[in-house]
């Protein structure tokens, strides 16, 4: 369950939908899609959003300390 509060703590919004996986499922369908349909970018994100998000969470990961191995 993931729920989303103000700054208040009053609850905004709140998805109760059970997860399988570990969410990677929903990239993969999307990617074999676009190989079946011959597309080169999708319609739901584009190359630039895509970069943007990693951007955010490398962001991210360098202020909470979170390194991987090999990095």
């Amino acid at each position: 369950m993931i729920t989303i509060k103000d700054v208040r703590g009053q609850v905004l919004e709140r998805f109760d939908k059970p997860v399988t996986g570990r969410g990677m499922q929903y990239q993969a369908a999307e990617a074999e899609r676009l190989i079946a349909a011959v597309e080169v970018e999708s319609a739901l994100i584009t190359h630039e959003q895509s970069i943007a998000v990693m951007a955010t969470m490398d962001t991210l990961r360098q202020q909470i300390g979170v390194r991987y191995p090999g990095e």
